[in-house]
């Protein structure tokens, strides 16, 4: 192995051993995964132990002081991160790549059988990476989920009503508007602002039914119908991001965990006149039924008010949607402060 050889595999080593590391203490102190710290640790250990032989020339070989790649670095500006998990996404990046190079490297420099060692650990950061991705998935929080619906908001815009409902404190945001009434465009600009909105008061976003524009807005997930497209294929575009899909049954709620729905719509629980072709209220023994046996969050939905909301609260549900009963409020910040002051009472007794 030449001189620049062993330059290459040095500061690859260093690299992805450095990269690990970053990834191991977000593991460690954020998430608390014993488990996967360990493997991380341990595979850190086992990369470096790969060339303890070749310790000393990999050490006089280094010439940090005119690598020309340190000038470049100190000169971008690629390396500014807009969060933790851009971090995170980054070095596992830097990681996989600088294993590629060493592992090409040693398989054509006469160590091949390390190479084959190093290619190993390059397919199992693949399995890391996703595994890991998990960790930094919303979940549907408790609390109020609060719904747009214009043509309920006495006049007032979508933007309007969500800007008073997540300074009033509710958890979660869903755009629901249909074409017949907008144009993509509309929905797509209503969307960008939402999502601004909703990332300053760091509440859940999550879009109905429209898939596409979920994506480009980078909203955290969409809200499925019975009739819209499966979860499976939803995923095939949507990855990691949060999917839920309303159910009316038993069935369709076992189905909906079958497939990898990330939490379920239970209702209507009531009567309700706010969306079309609505279905006949499912009441409270079909909530009770998920609060008894369906494990993934969930959401109830359909005729709640603030005279029956205590109903749905000791029932066992954690997360209510009041659509009109918010949107078509005098005030809206003191319906949500009203609705709060229930639930909290609700769940006291």
């Amino acid at each position: 192995m030449n001189n620049s050889s062993f330059r290459i595999i040095d500061a690859n080593i260093n690299r992805v051993s450095e990269g690990i590391r970053v990834i191991e203490d977000v593991v460690r102190f954020n998430f608390a995964n014993e488990k996967l710290t360990e493997n991380l640790r341990n595979t850190r250990h086992v990369l470096r132990k790969l060339f303890n032989n070749e310790k000393k020339s990999l050490l006089l070989f280094r010439d940090s002081d005119k690598d020309i790649g340190k000038k470049i670095s100190q000169n971008s500006c690629a390396d500014k991160k807009k969060d933790m998990e851009s971090m995170a996404v980054a070095n596992f990046k830097r990681i996989q790549e600088g294993l590629r190079v060493i592992e090409e490297i040693c398989k054509t420099c006469g160590y091949y059988g390390k190479g084959k060692t190093v290619e190993q650990i390059r397919f199992e950061f693949y399995t890391i990476e996703k595994e890991f991705s998990g960790f930094f998935k919303k979940k549907l929080p408790s609390g109020i989920y609060g719904i747009t619906a214009e043509k309920f908001s006495r006049g007032r815009t979508n933007i309007c009503v969500v800007r008073e409902m997540v300074k009033a404190g509710v958890s979660v945001i869903q755009y629901r508007e249909k074409y017949k009434y907008k144009t993509s465009k509309q929905i797509l600009n209503e969307c960008y602002e939402i999502r601004k909105i909703t990332n300053d008061y760091n509440v859940v976003f999550i879009v109905n039914d429209y898939i596409d524009i979920a994506m480009i807005v980078e909203a955290d997930g969409v809200h499925l119908g019975q009739d819209d497209i499966d979860i499976k294929d939803a995923r095939k575009i949507l990855d990691n991001k949060i999917v839920g899909i309303s159910t009316h049954s038993k069935k369709q709620a076992q189905k909906a965990v079958e497939e990898g729905a990330d939490y379920i719509g239970v209702g209507p629980i009531y009567s309700t006149k706010t969306k079309e072709n609505v279905c006949d209220p499912v009441g409270l023994q079909y909530l009770e039924y998920v609060v008894s046996d369906i494990l993934i969050p969930f959401v109830a939905i359909g005729g709640i008010k603030e005279y029956n909301i205590e109903q749905v609260i000791r029932a066992g549900a954690e997360t209510v949607s009041l659509v009109t009963e918010i949107t078509g409020a005098d005030d809206i910040g003191l319906k949500v402060k009203k609705i709060k002051a229930l639930m909290d009472k609700a769940r006291a007794k």
